[in-house]
């Protein structure tokens, strides 16, 4: 009971109050024309990036507060609430793209690396957090396997680990590419949401050892290959004739703080899904 109480709070904290800071945080970074802009592609990129910097140490901090007293998973969704604000307060690739007349996708696979680092180093606080917590009689007695979930806040990566990633980055690319038909801020938002979902899943069927991380890792990967899918695909001074014909790639419509936030929701689902999966071959 305590620890469900607990779990609330920290759940109620990071959307009421933790959340809304970061929010605010970013929105000190403002495009040419005084709307919103990401983290990099702004008018001033060196206070984007302290944003983008604060944003992480308060998801990282309650998210690690969460996972050290409530477990691996409440930490990852408290850390992807926050997210979730600093993402829904930036600014979507149409928009980057419509102000500027062009397409920025140099500037947005910085910024993709830059989140992917931030969402790995959020992942790794967290699972370390969560090594400190002590579970309470009956947290594990559900209907999931418990080899899976005791590996969940493992840091430790073998081959199997490495090819899991791989493919599932390839399967939560894809799905999200079905899923983002618009840029707006909670459909780009849910559509990595749901992609890191079927990402966990992927994972944990593909190697049952694999720690948390490596889910969060095939998204930071989709992070940078979003934004560089555009550079590809899409020419910068073309990219405002694909913005109003709506053939942008729906990948590339998802902005990497959009995976970031997505990752952090989606990633405790998943991890739940599969481990029931599991359980269920076990009998």
């Amino acid at each position: 009971m305590v620890n469900a109480t607990t779990r609330w709070v920290l759940y109620i904290l990071s959307l009421v109050v933790i959340g809304p800071i970061a929010g605010l945080a970013m929105q000190l970074t403002s495009a040419t024309d005084g709307s919103a802009g990401t983290a990099v592609a702004n008018t001033n990129p060196a206070l984007g990036v302290i944003a983008l910097v604060v944003g992480t140490l308060l998801a990282a901090g309650v998210g690690g507060v969460a996972a050290w007293r409530c477990g691996l998973r409440p930490g990852l969704s408290c850390a992807g609430v926050v997210l979730c604000w600093m993402a829904g307060m930036s600014a979507g690739t149409t928009t980057i793209i419509a102000v500027s007349g062009e397409a920025p996708w140099g500037t947005l696979v910085v910024e993709g690396v830059l989140v992917a680092a931030c969402l790995v180093a959020i992942g790794v606080v967290i699972a370390l957090a969560a090594q400190k917590h002590t579970p309470a009689p009956g947290e594990h007695l559900v209907a999931q396997s418990t080899e899976a979930i005791t590996t969940e806040e493992s840091l430790a990566f073998s081959a199997r680990s490495g090819a899991a990633v791989a493919i599932a980055a390839a399967a939560g690319g894809a799905a999200a590419w079905l899923l983002a038909v618009t840029d707006l801020r909670g459909q780009v938002i849910a559509a990595a949401g749901l992609a890191a979902i079927a990402i966990a899943v992927v994972v944990k069927l593909v190697d049952l050892k694999a720690p948390a991380l490596a889910a969060l890792g095939a998204a930071a990967i989709l992070a940078i290959a979003s934004p560089a899918l555009g550079l590809i695909r899409v020419p910068a001074n073309e990219a405002l004739t694909a913005v109003y014909a709506q053939t942008l790639p729906g990948l590339a419509l998802i902005t990497p703080l959009d995976w970031a936030a997505g990752a952090l929701l989606g990633t405790p689902f998943g991890l739940a899904w599969a481990a029931s999966i599991v359980k269920r071959t076990e009998h």
